[in-house]
Order: structure tokens, then sequence, then C-alpha cells
């Protein structure tokens, strides 16, 4: 059998942990999945792309522990069992690789809040759940928890500015179907791509883009869209945008250089090229 670093088996490992029925309190331990319990305020509701994972655990095994806390309640029919802290993902994962037993990290129990923080940062820094998801989870700490009492608060608690918050919440202003159809998408969106569509005044323009988003748009496109409509003119314009293209040159060098001379109007004769060029060169010449 297998020695562990300290010289233990594995076996050693789950024989301390339950000897007399006790539970071990920290560090490592082999258990069955049967004994690890899903935390229901987990922020992640959807998991996406969940076959990738499950065969690399086919493979190799799971990698990393997950992380869990004792959830030693008889009254409750939970003796024996962990909560799971970080890792819902690779739990289901295994599960569905076959496995009947993970190894886990055990944690000294947190409170309701702190577990949630710290749940949500870790979140955060990974966009690791869906922007509606976040979303929900960030109102649901406002709403329920009475130490939190304002936006800025919350942000303080989680490592984010308020204005970030702020933009975040103004996600579950989007129509319910449009939050449904970012919640159920196995493409995964971008927070500041969607908080920046939430922020749209028109109905029309966010469901567009919702659906490009969820069809597989980039980040740079949609943003690129919402700076289009936004440098639209007013409708009572007497002069519409040029959409003519401003011509310019573009000239390749033997120093892996590129130089271009592109005009900020809608013509470029030969002659401006080459002065525009010499002038160039002059400038570059006073600052060699």
């Amino acid at each position: 059998m297998t020695k562990l670093p300290d010289g233990k088996t594995r076996l050693d490992l789950v024989r301390e942990g339950l000897a007399d029925g006790g539970l071990k309190k920290r560090g490592r331990l082999i258990v069955s999945l049967d004994r690890l319990l899903e935390d229901p305020k987990n922020e992640r509701k959807t998991f996406r792309n969940l076959d990738g994972l499950v065969a690399s655990i086919r493979n190799v095994g799971l990698i990393e522990p997950l992380t869990v806390t004792p959830e030693d309640d008889p009254g409750q029919g939970r003796e024996g069992t962990f909560r799971i802290i970080t890792g819902h993902r690779r739990y289901r994962a295994a599960k569905l690789a076959g496995l009947t037993q993970v190894e886990v990290l055990i944690r000294e129990p947190d409170d309701a809040l702190t577990r949630r923080i710290k749940s949500i940062v870790s979140n955060v820094q990974r966009e690791d759940v869906g922007p509606v998801e976040m979303a929900e989870a960030l109102q649901s700490l406002l709403d329920e928890d009475e130490r939190i009492t304002s936006q800025r608060g919350l942000a303080k608690l989680i490592g984010k500015d308020e204005t970030w918050v702020s933009s975040m919440l103004k996600i579950l202003t989007l129509p319910t179907d449009l939050q449904q159809e970012l919640g159920t998408s196995q493409v995964s969106v971008s927070y500041d791509a969607i908080m920046r569509v939430a922020r749209l005044e028109e109905e029309g323009q966010k469901r567009e883009l919702v659906t490009a988003l969820v069809s597989g748009a980039s980040s740079r496109d949609v943003r690129h869209r919402i700076d289009a409509i936004k440098g639209k003119p007013k409708k009572d314009s007497s002069e519409p945008p040029s959409t003519t293209p401003k011509p310019k040159r573009v000239f390749h060098t033997n120093f892996k250089a590129t130089i271009i001379v592109q005009s900020t109007t809608t013509r470029l004769t030969g002659d401006q090229t080459i002065a525009a060029l010499k002038e160039a060169l002059a400038q570059a010449s006073d600052h060699a």
C-alpha cells in the first residue's frame, strides 16, 4: 500500500479519523462521497463543462482535495459527515467519474457569514460561478445578514469597491428570462461584460447583447458594440456620422517595425504620404 510522506498509509488516516466513532477535527482525511454534504448556500447553481474534469479525474484521480468542515449533528442524521466548503464542482465530477471516496482537507468550522464571504471571495477571484449566481449571492448577504447594512459595507467585506458591487447587483434588474438564459448557458460569461449590458437603458439592446454573449461573443466584442451604441448620434441629428474609413499606408521595415501613416481626412495622396514620412523622420531625428 502506498505510503504518504509521514510514513502512514491512506488507510491509517481513515482509521485515525474514524476510530471509536470520533471525527478528525483538522488535517487531511480520505472519506467516502456519501459522507459529504453540499452547502445549500453555495453560490454555484450551474455546473458547466464537467466532461473534461471528469475525464481528468478518471485518468489521474482528484489532484486537489476538497475543503470541508465537520457536520457532526446526530439529531439531524449527520453524524460522521462533512459539509463542503470549496470544491463543489470537483465533488460532482468525482461522482460522475465513479469515485467512491476522495481526499479532503478539514478546516475548523466558521460562522455562516465568514464561510459565505470566503466562498464569495474565492469565486469572485476566479469568476468561478455565473454572473447571475454571484449577483444573487451578494444580494442574499445584503438581505439576510443584519451585520451588512449597505453596499459599501458588503464591498469592504469582500475586498471590492462599492461601484463593482453596485454594478453586479444591477445584473438582477435584467428581465427574468434573460437572467435564466445566462444562468443556464454552457458558455462562461464574464462579469464585466454583463455588468456593462445591464447598465444599458433599452431592453432590446440588452436582449441582443445577452444573446450574443451566450452564443460565444467575446467580452471585447460586446464592449465595442456598447461603445458604438453610446456613440450613436441623437435621432434628431441632422448630420449622420461618417462611415467612410480613414485611408492609411502601412510600411514594413527590416527592423521588425511597422510604420503606419493614417490620414485624419478622407484623402491621402502619394505626395502627402511622403511628406508625412519625412516630417516623422525629422521628429524622430530630433529625439534620437
